[in-house]
């Protein structure tokens, strides 16, 4: 894929109240023919927009990977298709909890793959220790969830504090902005994503002038704005996850007057840009796909082509199309569908992806080694920022 930035057979089954999968597919169910991925995603509720063609995704990774003759499993002596059943979880705890208990008991799946958000997650896990299944953690990476040991969950991402620290990197480099006002929803994974970043820009030499974790439910932000602009900021940076939150926080501080040198947007999807317009031009943001032309940018971009969108356009895509390999590879390793030895495989797991940019491992948590890198938007669309190498003379802070 020389510009990421730019450029099985398949059920649907319609989402009732109770438990029907969203979709089913791959090969007929039977013992020890096919691999069951069990996992929920947000098809409805606050989260919904930011995972959007996930779903799709999925199906376009396993179409390939059936394409291909399956996963092989050495100590069956074959290569198996891979079968994901997926439920709404309707971004809520609870709701992932009881399907995640569903694919162990009724739907008897092999491994679990992880919903959005470490808040879903952190209630999903709970299955995973009663039943002993492994679990491969997607868009999770909040200190929570690994306070206490628990053999069978790995995660892709490394800690939620480091999660922006390559923007960091980019103002070591470039300069452009000396004091950082900071807010984030008061919420699990955005409060220890913000307080990252406060203590890196403070690591640095920067100065923190305002940091605030606001309410969640908070509709008016006019008091938050007033105080940032007291501060002179030269750059504002904004933590949230779903976008909703985010678009009401950023109109409203471009509609009260507030111009810092800089925006900074933790997390900067599709609907995000849309939403604000003329008004996203040149704000700076981390994403989970950058620039490059290894097999694994031109593989991401075949199956966001095929699940119907850009993967720039939905950064968290780089994280699924991480875990993707992560399972292939573990299972690959692993050699049967024991899950014991999948959980081993699990743990040492060491495979490099991006040419080397990216070498998938976990520590004794259980964290990931992945991080996101800085991308600046430009004309509705994101522009890598990496490496810096390169990408720190493209960036521009220019506040339009």
């Amino acid at each position: 894929m020389k510009n990421c930035m730019n450029s099985c057979k398949i059920f649907a089954v319609g989402v009732m109240a109770a438990a029907i999968p969203l979709f089913v597919f791959g090969h007929s169910a039977a013992a020890q023919t096919e691999i069951v991925i069990g996992a929920t995603i947000a098809k409805s509720g606050r989260l919904m927009g930011i995972v959007r063609p996930f779903p799709k995704l999925g199906e376009a990774w396993a179409k390939s990977i059936n394409a291909r003759g399956g996963i092989k499993l050495s100590k069956l002596g074959k290569s198996l298709p891979v079968r994901f059943v997926l439920y709404d979880d309707q971004s809520k705890p609870p709701t992932a909890l009881k399907f995640y208990e569903r694919l162990a008991t009724v739907d008897k799946v092999n491994v679990f793959m992880g919903p959005f958000s470490s808040f879903v997650t952190n209630a999903a896990l709970q299955a995973t220790a009663t039943h002993k299944i492994p679990f491969f953690m997607v868009e999770s990476n909040d200190s929570v969830m690994f306070d206490k040991p628990n053999a069978w969950r790995t995660a892709g991402l490394g800690p939620a504090a480091w999660e922006h620290r390559r923007i960091i990197d980019l103002y070591k480099a470039k300069g452009g902005a000396k004091n950082f006002a900071l807010v984030s929803r008061d919420n699990l994974h955005e409060n220890q994503a913000l307080q990252g970043f406060a203590d890196a820009v403070r690591k640095a030499g920067m100065n923190v002038v305002y940091q605030n974790n606001i309410p969640k439910d908070t509709k008016d932000f006019s008091s938050t704005i007033l105080a940032i602009k007291g501060t002179k900021a030269d750059a504002v940076f904004v933590e949230n996850i779903a976008p909703p939150w985010t678009i009401a926080f950023l109109k409203q501080a471009r509609e009260q007057g507030l111009k810092p040198k800089e925006f900074i947007v933790g997390h900067m999807p599709i609907p995000v840009i849309k939403a604000m317009g003329k008004w996203s031009e040149n704000v700076v943001s981390s994403s989970y796909v950058f620039d490059g032309n290894s097999a694994d940018h031109k593989e991401l971009e075949a199956l966001c082509k095929a699940a119907g969108f850009q993967c720039w356009q939905y950064p968290e895509s780089g994280i699924r199309y991480n875990t993707y390999k992560r399972l292939a590879d573990t299972l690959e390793r692993a050699g049967s569908l024991d899950r014991e030895a999948i959980r081993k495989a699990m743990w040492e797991t060491n495979l490099p992806l991006f040419d080397g940019e990216v070498v998938v491992k976990h520590d004794e948590r259980g964290y990931g080694s992945l991080y996101a890198w800085p991308i600046q938007i430009r004309g509705g669309k994101p522009v890598s920022l990496w490496p810096l190498s390169s990408g720190a003379a493209k960036h521009q802070p220019k506040n339009p």
